[in-house]
């Protein structure tokens, strides 16, 4: 499996939140970013013969390029790469309001089947708090036009462990969210990252953290309201309706083959990685990014270990986890996690515990 993904660096507006490659009033450049890209996957053409299995679009906000654009894209990969796109999982991003229903109906005729809608919370304080440029009555309408224009495969991105959120906020977000019914739903434990305005005004003494009593128990909460609606909790902060899995996301996740283009764009191909600079205007200079055969080799000699543990940690995301013989090597750490009530081991495969999954990170830790 080899997963396509394509960074789309463009906003409105940054978020107060957003630590991601992304900038605001860079549209000018939209033309020219979107010819790099072009050239980029050119460039990999000649260094790579894979089957791509999925294409995702993310940022930033996608939606804020022209169907033009995408269909450039899409057409190189048809024309080029074994891309079957008529049996193939093929995702955008999407910012409520920044699309029409014309816009999301040339996105579906072109072949794109997901949409990932960024609601973050349908609180209208929090969506203020959080830096969002749209309402909650924007986050319906949306929905509606992407339902009304062919997308049968939607997902909805939702933030807990907000400044000043209460367990009945967070219970009311996931409310909403089960009665539009789509066929995906991504749980965010709200993360302050160095360099947002979340974390300057939290520095500041203007921005307080969650609890985190709290946010473990809002944590629990969407694991249990989401189940019991009938979705599967199959990776730490996803639930899917049966057979609608993220398979791109999977492909991170099984540590397989991926491809990333674009600005910030990270790749793991056969062993080998290697990341795009974040500037945009440095990546659509010519010859300026590709730094296609300057990465880590993590499969090297010296590289084994690094290998092994990442397999792990990506795969312990997982709610099934992974067969225990995958663990040879890390029987020390296996069973201090599992002493430390972090990992279980259930019908052959070790896991995480529920509390696992909320500690993730300390667990991952140990095989980084």
């Amino acid at each position: 499996m080899t997963a396509l993904y394509v960074h789309v660096p463009f906003c409105v507006k940054k978020c107060n939140y957003c630590d991601f490659v992304s900038y605001a009033g860079k549209e000018e450049l939209i033309d020219k970013y979107v010819e790099a890209l072009g050239n980029e996957l050119q460039s990999l053409l000649t260094a790579y013969h894979l089957q791509l299995t999925t294409l995702f679009f993310g940022g930033g906000t996608p939606t804020l390029l022209e169907p033009k654009h995408f269909d450039k894209i899409i057409n190189t990969l048809i024309g080029h790469w074994k891309f079957d796109i008529g049996h193939s999982e093929l995702s955008i991003e999407a910012n409520p309001g920044t699309a029409d229903q014309k816009k999301l109906r040339a996105l579906r005729q072109l072949g794109i089947n997901r949409l990932s809608i960024g609601a973050q919370s349908f609180n209208e304080r929090h969506l203020k708090t959080l830096g969002r440029i749209h309402d909650a009555k924007t986050i319906f309408q949306f929905y509606d036009d992407a339902q009304a224009t062919g997308f049968a495969n939607i997902n909805l991105d939702l933030i807990f462990a907000l400044p000043g959120q209460t367990l009945a906020d967070w219970l009311a977000d996931l409310q909403t969210a089960i009665k539009l019914q789509p066929e995906h739903i991504s749980t965010y434990n709200l993360q302050i990252e160095d360099g947002t305005a979340f974390s300057l005004w939290e520095k500041g003494g203007a921005l307080r953290s969650a609890d985190e009593g709290i946010a473990l128990s809002m944590y629990e909460y969407a694991i249990e309201t989401l189940t019991a609606a009938g979705y599967k909790h199959y990776e730490i902060s996803n639930f899917a309706k049966p057979g609608r899995e993220c398979q791109h996301n999977l492909t991170y996740w099984w540590n397989e083959n991926y491809l990333g283009i674009g600005a910030g764009a990270h790749s793991h191909v056969n062993g080998n990685r290697w990341a795009n600079p974040n500037c945009v205007e440095k990546y659509i200079t010519p010859s300026s990014f590709l730094p296609l055969f300057k990465g880590e080799n993590v499969e090297s000699a010296a590289g084994k270990e690094t290998s092994g543990g990442e397999t792990l940690w990506l795969g312990l995301r997982l709610l099934d986890g992974l067969p225990a013989e995958k663990f040879y090597g890390f029987e020390k750490e296996v069973a201090e996690l599992t002493k430390n009530g972090l990992l279980e081991t259930f019908n052959g495969n070790i896991k995480l515990t529920r509390r696992g999954l909320y500690l993730g990170n300390e667990v991952f830790e140990r095989f980084v």
